[in-house]
């Protein structure tokens, strides 16, 4: 089943930011003069194209850390010992610079130009400028969300003030969401608003929506509910009350497939660090998608190294694998998460490449199957390939309102179940689009059968008794190509847990802790900004969850335990 998605796919050029010092907040050009004189459209394109483009976040933050913590990837060879502790501080937190040396700075810039026109021109580009906030909101959220407290409503003054303002204060976390909400619902209600002149739109500029207000609307009242739901934990009636506020909009919630916030391009991403190289997946994750025969499987993963019974016994009769190994017909297999696994003499076979002859061609395969590098890499897939860069989707919302019937935080008027197969299936068109945009190669169409098949599995099946694990657990293949929401769910929820009844995590605790955030560097004694950012990592250490500044298994403010 092929989907078609109604959005003409922009774009985007490839751009490249290489991060920045915690402590520059001005950018490089502090001359007003040489930015409210550019059109707000050519400065609103390369900040969104800027949040997608680091290909250097790819390879240090998702790929080296947050996909193994999060049990996503497994190198093929098994995880080393250290997976967990091993992260080098010195090239981790990409999204710090991203904002503060590229997203933030221009989407500043374009509300200066705004906020700069004369009165009747400005009045044309409300609409323009309330689009405009909207990703600059998700990618504060995105920084703080790992960070804690962020320069947010003093940053990036250093080019509109006299003299130039390099020393914001940090805006505390609980406080940065109160005020990101509060300036999506401005946002929403501009938009929502019958303007008095008519508004001019970002159009082909906006590489997201291409200037759609409804669709921009839904995205903040999506934003809205995800930042929401960080809340779980530390103030559950502000969630409740904010999710009743987003429900009860006129316009809404992204509600469907082609409602997705997703960035399309065929440029963005081609960095050569965006490659994920060779991964496997986990042991149980890929298990579960076997029994359950989750159409996703395919797209997740190539087969596995030993694809039938005959290719077993010839490796077996050349001594690569253990004559005690049957075979048992599952084409696709994951790798042990835990490093102790493979002190195991019996699975050592799993860890290292078997080299032998099949039908005398020589033949050199892993026992578990290799991700589709092209998944979120389309050049390795050759030529003319799209990638794919989700924000939130239809099946994200589903799964997140779902959650919060079952747990009675909403007043939602659709019933949890049916919430819960809707995030399912939407899931499932989602990858099998992206598989066949990004020219994943072997790719084989969705079938209307394979969803109601699929859906009638235990496991799968809605039961009351095990709905928030099931809920949770989908939400996590959900984002399999959404590591900062993969990673925030299990430290939200704690959901795949170990002992799980449904699709449990392999036990690592052996090798230590997954880290909950990214460490606080104390700033050097001549940063601009060493007062302020002193006080906002001692204010954090004010909380016993937090920690040793330097301590990644320390907590944020929204991660109560």
């Amino acid at each position: 089943m092929t989907k078609m998605y109604q959005r003409t796919y922009i774009l985007g050029a490839l751009l490249f930011c290489f991060g920045c010092s915690r402590s520059n907040f001005a950018g490089l050009n502090t001359n007003p003069d040489a930015v409210l004189s550019i059109d707000p459209k050519t400065e609103l394109t390369p900040a969104e194209v800027d949040i997608h483009v680091n290909d250097f976040e790819v390879f240090y933050d998702f790929v080296r850390d947050i996909k193994p913590w999060t049990q996503t990837y497994v190198l093929p060879t098994g995880n080393t010992s250290t997976f967990l502790t091993g992260a080098s501080t010195s090239n981790i937190n990409y999204r710090w610079g991203n904002f503060y040396g590229g997203v933030g700075d221009n989407l500043t810039d374009v509300l200066h130009i705004i906020d700069n026109m004369s009165p009747d021109l400005r009045a044309q580009y409300q609409q323009f400028r309330a689009i405009v906030s909207i990703p600059r909101i998700y990618y504060a959220f995105y920084t703080s969300d790992a960070n804690g407290s962020i320069p947010y409503n003093q940053a990036f003054l250093a080019r509109y003030t006299k003299p130039a303002y390099f020393t914001p204060v940090y805006d505390p976390q609980q406080q940065l969401f109160d005020t990101l909400d509060a300036q999506l619902a401005r946002a929403v209600a501009v938009l929502e608003a019958n303007p008095a002149v008519t508004q001019i739109s970002p159009a082909a500029n906006d590489l997201y929506y291409g200037g759609d207000i409804a669709h921009w609307i839904k995205a903040a009242n999506s934003l809205r509910l995800k930042i929401a739901m960080r809340l779980m934990k530390q103030d559950p009636a502000r969630l409740t009350a904010i999710a009743n506020a987003v429900l009860a909009d006129p316009v809404g919630l992204i509600a469907a497939n082609t409602d997705d916030w997703i960035l399309y391009s065929t440029t963005v991403g081609t960095g050569g660090n965006s490659n994920p190289g060779l991964q496997s997946g986990a042991r149980n994750t890929v298990n579960f998608m076997w029994a359950t025969t989750d159409p996703r499987l395919r797209i997740f993963y190539q087969p596995a190294g030993i694809t039938s019974a005959d290719m077993l016994d010839s490796a077996e009769a050349q001594g690569v694998i253990p004559n005690s190994v049957t075979w048992d017909g599952q084409l696709y297999r994951g790798q042990y998460a835990s490093p102790t696994a493979s002190q195991d003499p019996s699975k050592g076979y799993m860890f290292h490449q078997l080299t032998f002859s099949y039908k005398g061609i020589p033949t050199q395969v892993y026992w578990p199957s290799i991700i589709n590098q092209g998944l979120t890499y389309c050049v390795y897939n050759g030529s003319g390939g799209t990638n794919m860069f989700p924000v939130i989707t239809y099946a994200d919302v589903c799964f997140m309102r779902a959650e919060l019937s079952v747990r009675g935080l909403d007043n939602d008027n659709v019933r949890a179940d049916s919430l819960y197969y809707r995030g399912i299936r939407a899931s499932l068109m989602d990858y099998d689009h992206w598989g066949a945009i990004t020219l994943l190669p072997g790719y084989t169409p969705l079938q209307y059968a394979e969803i109601t098949n699929y859906l009638a599995q235990p496991g799968v099946v809605y039961n009351a008794s095990t709905a928030l694990e099931q809920i949770c657990d989908q939400q996590y293949l959900n984002f399999f190509v959404q590591p900062n929401e993969c990673w925030a769910l299990i430290k939200r929820t704690g959901f795949p847990a170990v002992g799980g009844q449904v699709m449990p995590f392999e036990d690592v605790s052996a090798s230590g802790k997954m880290p909950r955030r990214y460490p606080a560097l104390q700033p050097s004694l001549g940063d601009l900004n060493y007062t302020n950012e002193t006080n906002a990592i001692d204010s954090m250490a004010l909380d016993p969850n937090y920690g040793a500044p330097s301590d990644m298994t320390g907590r944020v403010w929204w991660d109560k335990p």
